[in-house]
C-alpha cells in the first residue's frame, strides 16, 4: 500500500459531492491514531484536544513529556488544504497561536500537503518573528510516522468509516454533556435565586423515599397481595408452599389487568379494615432513619436568617420520612392532610395530598379524614372534585410560586392536567415556564451505538422537553439519581 498516493487521493478528493467526509477529518483521524502509536511506544503520552500547562488556548494535541528529539511540552495543529490553494501566508492559518506561551517549548504545525520549496521556512520565519517556537511538517514528515506501524496504518485506512462513526458519536455525546451542563447550572443559579427570594415549593415523589428503602407501588402490591392470599387461606384452613402463593400472587395481578389503581381497589376491599396498618407495617418494614436525598430536602428546607427558603412541600408519599428529616434538624412543620389543616407563620407545611401513613399514627390526629389516592376511588374522588382541597392547593402553588419536582416521574393525570390549567393561566406572561423537574435521561447509546440510535437518544430528550415546557416546566437533566443532593446544596448555596 503506498501510503503517500493514499493521502494524496484522500486530500483532493471533491468532499463537496453529497455523502463524501471533508479530507481533513479523515488525515485528522489517521494522524490521532498512528502518532498516538508512535509516541507510545516511546512509553510517553499523546491526547487529544489538550491545553498545555497554564497556557492559554487549546490545541489539537499535546505531548507533554514530547517525543523523539521533541523534549518538553509539544503541541500540535493539523492543516488540510487542496493542493492547489496552500496559503501564501500565516495570516489566516495561526493567526489565533501567536500569543507567545513560555510553557511550550515545541510547537508543530502539520501542512498534510507536498509543501513547495522553502515554504515551511518562509512560515517559520514569519512566526518566529513574532516569538513562536515553530516546527512545520508536510506530507513527507506524515509518511514517516504512518510508516512505522503500516499494518496499524491499513487496518485504520480500511476500517476508517466505523472508527469516523464511533468518533462522531463520542462527540456528539460529549457535546451534549456540555450542553446540558450549561443548561443546568443555569437552571440551578436560577433555583438558587428563586430559593432566596423565598418563592420555592417542593414536589416530592415516591423517588425521594427509595434511598430510606420505603418500598414502591409495584413492591407494596406484590405485598399486600401476599397479606390478602395469607389472610383468605387462614380463614380457610389451607397451607401453600411459597411456590404456590407466589403463582397465585402473580396470577391475581394479571387477572387485574396490570393496573395499579385497580389492583389497589381490589386488594382495599378484600383487606377490609386492616388494610391501612398492613400498608404501615409494609411501607416501613425495611425502613432506615434517613438518606442522602432526604438529609439534602431536610437543609434546603432550614431557614436561612430572616429568610424562608422553602415556601411549602407538596407530597405525594403516604410516608413520613420528610418530617423524620426536619425533626433532626430542628426545623418546625405541620403535616397537612385533611381540609381545614393549615400551619402556621413559623411552620413549613408539608401537604399529603394522596394521604398521610405516618410510622407513629399516635402522634397525629385524625388520620382517618386523609385522602389515600393509591386506589382507584381516590384518584376518581380527585378527578371529579376539581374543589377538593387537595387539588386547590396544588392549583395554588403552581400558580403563584416557583416550584421544583423531585423524584416524580411526571406521568400522573391528575398533576399533568393541574400543569395545564396553570400553565393556560401563566400563558404569555414572562414567567410562563417557570417550574423546573430533575429527571434522569434516557441513556441508549453508547460508543457502539448506530447513528440512527444516537439521533434517537438526542430526538427523544428534546421531545421530552417540549413536552414539559407547554406545562410550564424546565428539565434539569442528570445521568444518576445519585447527583440530587449535590444540586439541591448548589440551589441553597452557601
Amino acid at each position: 500500500m503506498d501510503i503517500k498516493n493514499t493521502l494524496l487521493k484522500i486530500i483532493d478528493t471533491d468532499y463537496s459531492k453529497r455523502g463524501i467526509r471533508h479530507p481533513s477529518i479523515i488525515v485528522e483521524m489517521l494522524f490521532a491514531v498512528m502518532m498516538k502509536d508512535y509516541v507510545e511506544k516511546q512509553n510517553k503520552v499523546f491526547l487529544s484536544n489538550q491545553r498545555g500547562e497554564n497556557a492559554g488556548h487549546t490545541y489539537d494535541w499535546y505531548a507533554p513529556n514530547g517525543f523523539d528529539n521533541f523534549y518538553g511540552e509539544t503541541v500540535f495543529e493539523i492543516k488540510v488544504y487542496p493542493n492547489s490553494v496552500l496559503p501564501s501566508t500565516v495570516s489566516d492559518l495561526t493567526r489565533r497561536l501567536l500569543i507567545e506561551d513560555d510553557n511550550i517549548q515545541n510547537y508543530i504545525l502539520i501542512i498534510a500537503n507536498e509543501l513547495p520549496a522553502n515554504y515551511a521556512n518562509r512560515l517559520i520565519e514569519q512566526l518566529g518573528k513574532q516569538g513562536l517556537k515553530l516546527t512545520v511538517w508536510g506530507i513527507d514528515d506524515l509518511i514517516k510516522i504512518f510508516s512505522s506501524n503500516k499494518s496499524l496504518f491499513r487496518k485504520t485506512y480500511f476500517n476508517r468509516s466505523t472508527m469516523l462513526l464511533r468518533k462522531t458519536i463520542t462527540e456528539v455525546a460529549e457535546h451534549k454533556k456540555t450542553v446540558y451542563a450549561e443548561k443546568r447550572q443555569r437552571y440551578i443559579k436560577q433555583l438558587h435565586d428563586e430559593y432566596n427570594d423565598d418563592k420555592i415549593v417542593l414536589f416530592l415523589g415516591a423517588g425521594v423515599s427509595y434511598g430510606a428503602n420505603i418500598p414502591n407501588r409495584s413492591t407494596l402490591i406484590n405485598k399486600l397481595f401476599e397479606a390478602l392470599i395469607d389472610k383468605q387461606l387462614s380463614e380457610h384452613g389451607i397451607t401453600l408452599e411459597p411456590k404456590e402463593k407466589d403463582y397465585i400472587i402473580k396470577a391475581s395481578i394479571e387477572h387485574s389487568g396490570n393496573s395499579p389503581l385497580l389492583q389497589a381497589r381490589f386488594l382495599r376491599s378484600g383487606l377490609e379494615e386492616d388494610f391501612e396498618n398492613l400498608v404501615r407495617d409494609i411501607l416501613y418494614y425495611e425502613a432506615t432513619d434517613t438518606s442522602d436525598l432526604l438529609e439534602a430536602i431536610g437543609q434546603l428546607c432550614v431557614p436561612r436568617r430572616s429568610k424562608v427558603g422553602i415556601q411549602a412541600i407538596i407530597n405525594y408519599n403516604f410516608d413520613d420520612m420528610v418530617e423524620k428529616s426536619l425533626e433532626r434538624l430542628n426545623v418546625e412543620y405541620y403535616s397537612i392532610y385533611a381540609e381545614g389543616m393549615i400551619a402556621t407563620i413559623s411552620e413549613l407545611g408539608i401537604h399529603h395530598v394522596h394521604g398521610f401513613i405516618p410510622q407513629n399514627k399516635d402522634k397525629y390526629t385524625n388520620l382517618t379524614k386523609s385522602l389515600l389516592v393509591f386506589s382507584e376511588e381516590g384518584y376518581h374522588k380527585l378527578s371529579l372534585e376539581p374543589y377538593n382541597w387537595a387539588n386547590i392547593e396544588q392549583l395554588d402553588r403552581l400558580v403563584d410560586n416557583i416550584c421544583l419536582f423531585i423524584g416524580l416521574s411526571m406521568t400522573d393525570p391528575n398533576l399533568r392536567r393541574l400543569l395545564e390549567i396553570a400553565a393556560k393561566k401563566t400563558h404569555g406572561s414572562n414567567n410562563s415556564c417557570r417550574h423546573y423537574t430533575i429527571m434522569r435521561r434516557l441513556k441508549i447509546a453508547d460508543n457502539n451505538s448506530t447513528e440512527g440510535v444516537q439521533k434517537f437518544e438526542s430526538l427523544n430528550d428534546e421531545l421530552q422537553e417540549s413536552f414539559y415546557k407547554e406545562l410550564g416546566i424546565n428539565v434539569l437533566w442528570i445521568d444518576e439519581y445519585d447527583e440530587l443532593p449535590g444540586i439541591l446544596k448548589e440551589i441553597k448555596g452557601r
